[in-house]
């Protein structure tokens, strides 16, 4: 079994037989822990398969067409969405499958809705995957491409086998309304939000009653949550290096530039300054000799 609490790893199977790879490849699998806040990319194009599951913690997912919650035990499959984006709201990790060939698109032709499938119980399924390609890697690397399509297929069955996912089953969803509501709030407005006040508001319940369900389920307060994310955003616009410091700031949502270099260190340790200085420092190194990791 996979420890919730895993390094990051990348299973990557060889090619199938030429005459299974046009129907179903198994690409990679991801153990990716993703800190609170966090966020990964990813795109799946013309015959593109990407089955995401939280084995930890809340994830989001979000693609061009719809925008998913999943909970501890939950997947979600995307299938020819184009870019989307992954990102925790607690400290969590998420398994990454990705697939090509048409045969995913045949199993799960009854089960896609904007481009995706949700299963309520599917996380087993991806988790049970993740895990046999990890072993069948330590023992013998790179994995056999035409297994790794056999591993692929069974786990599919296995997910569509599963509870349908219609309005019913989201209600057996681990985050209540309330969270997935918030949770949307903020992620689409974190810059501007002026506080917890005005969001407790906007979702019609108590203060107290939102910064206590939030972080029940989810495990980091809604103040928390929303610091994490203006920190990471700054963080995107400071990879920049044509933004200042007063206006990163401003554009992430803090107060003054005094506040925001004053949290900017208490979370990553270092400066804006730093931040900056050290991305420089990494552009000048020479590139690494192995192929990226293309979705």
């Amino acid at each position: 079994m996979i420890s919730d609490a895993a390094n990051p790893r990348e299973v990557r199977p060889a090619p199938p037989d030429p005459a299974v790879e046009g129907l179903l490849t198994l690409a990679s699998a991801r153990v990716l822990p993703l800190s609170s806040g966090g966020s990964h990319s990813g795109y799946a194009g013309d015959l593109g398969c990407c089955l995401i599951a939280a084995a930890q913690g809340a994830l989001t997912a979000v693609s061009y067409a719809r925008s998913d919650v999943l909970s501890p035990g939950q997947a979600l499959v995307l299938w020819q969405c184009g870019a989307f984006t992954i990102q925790s709201v607690g400290d969590s990790v998420c398994l990454l499958i990705q697939l090509r060939g048409e045969l995913p698109g045949r199993l799960l032709s009854g089960r896609l809705t904007d481009g995706a499938a949700f299963f309520p119980k599917g996380g087993a399924a991806v988790r049970e995957a993740v895990h046999t390609l990890s072993v069948l890697e330590d023992e013998h690397a790179p994995v056999n491409g035409t297994s790794a399509s056999a591993h692929a297929y069974t786990m599919l069955t296995h997910l569509i086998s599963g509870p349908v996912s219609g309005l019913e089953e989201r209600t057996e969803r681990g985050l209540p309304p309330l969270v997935e509501a918030a949770v949307g709030i903020i992620q689409a407005e974190f810059p501007f939000l002026e506080g917890l006040d005005e969001l407790a508001e906007r979702l019609e319940v108590s203060k107290p009653h939102f910064i206590r369900t939030f972080t029940k389920m989810t495990g980091v307060s809604p103040g928390r949550y929303i610091t994490h994310l203006r920190v990471e955003y700054a963080k995107l616009l400071l990879s920049g290096g044509e933004n200042s410091i007063t206006y990163v700031a401003e554009a992430s949502g803090f107060a003054n530039a005094n506040y925001f270099a004053k949290v900017f260190r208490r979370e990553t340790g270092i400066s804006p300054s730093e931040y900056v200085q050290t991305l420089s420092r990494q552009e000048q190194k020479p590139a690494p000799r192995h192929d990226p990791f293309l979705w």
